[in-house]
């Protein structure tokens, strides 16, 4: 029988290695039993136990955690017997950490294979690269993680659209993704802090503009200012200490991309500038909360004078 661990941080990894899994095998969607551990090893091990009503393969899917105790007895007692059984034993572990000193996790490990994964740019930027070779397309994927936030099923169904949208052509332009892909705000608040700091009233005003219509409230728009400009001066600060891009990105935990386009900037701000803009930001969201001044007003007064 093939056995089955897998663990991490984000579920959707975890739910795409089950479905490869299941796809490889040619195992039946009538065929995948989904259980719960706790109170359910016996309807599991007798489900394992028996063949399907016509003698296919069956993928038998366990959410387990390791929070709580099991039967690690029983559980080895069957895998032992089980070895020339056809069928696949999958444990789903999804968003916990696992304790290796667990006798659950040694007893799988003896029997099967065990996989931890993990969200992070390698990964992502794999995905891409084989959905775009699955279907013949090609594209500038670092373009299009710089508009995309990092929820992975956001990535998916982006990607999914651009896909569908360019069936004909090989080619995704950068001009299909700025089109088709729903703004990531982190990059709009990016080109804002860019404006403002190149001193484009015009353009300044006009994103906040964007940004009311979409309801986003002033406050939550100077905090994420905020944020921006203490990240800019974070990257000036580094790459004034002559840490490299890949540093850079691996210190702060950012997408190499972002830190890319903000060093290519870097020469229009000085550390000076950006702590002032910070403390600015710091002080109108301190003024604002206590009623000395309007909230629209005073972000529209920080945007114009640049």
């Amino acid at each position: 029988m093939e056995i089955y661990l897998f663990y991490g941080n984000n579920y959707s990894i975890i739910e795409d290695k089950i479905n490869n899994i299941i796809l490889k095998n040619n195992i039946d969607a009538n065929n995948v039993i989904k259980y719960d551990m706790e109170n359910n090893l016996d309807n599991i091990i007798e489900e394992l136990s028996m063949n399907s009503l016509f003698g296919d393969k069956k993928a038998v899917i366990v959410d387990i955690t390791f929070k709580k105790e099991v039967n690690d007895k029983k559980i080895e007692e069957f895998l032992d017997k089980s070895k020339n059984n056809s069928n696949i034993l999958i444990f789903n572990c999804a968003n916990e950490k696992i304790d290796t000193r667990r006798k659950i996790y040694k007893i799988i490990n003896k029997y099967g294979k065990i996989e931890e994964l993990n969200k992070n740019h390698d990964y992502v930027v794999d995905y891409i690269k084989k959905s775009l070779q699955d279907n013949n397309k090609s594209m500038d994927i670092n373009y299009f993680l710089s508009k995309v936030n990092d929820d992975l099923d956001n990535i998916k169904n982006e990607l999914d659209k651009l896909i569908l949208y360019k069936i004909n052509d090989s080619h995704i332009e950068n001009s299909d993704i700025d089109n088709l892909v729903i703004p990531n705000i982190e990059e709009e608040i990016f080109v804002l802090s860019d404006s403002v700091i190149k001193k484009d009233k015009k353009k300044s005003i006009e994103l906040y503009q964007n940004f009311l219509n979409r309801n986003y409230e002033p406050i939550y728009i100077i905090s994420l200012l905020g944020s921006q400009f203490h990240f800019l001066y974070q990257v000036k600060r580094l790459y004034n200490q002559n840490k490299s891009n890949d540093e850079i990105a691996s210190i702060l935990s950012a997408h190499p991309y972002r830190v890319k386009l903000t060093i290519q900037n870097s020469y229009i701000y000085t550390e000076e500038i950006l702590l002032k803009k910070i403390y600015e930001l710091a002080n109108m969201d301190k003024n604002i909360k206590l009623g000395n001044i309007d909230k629209n007003l005073a972000l529209e007064m920080f945007l114009v004078e640049g």
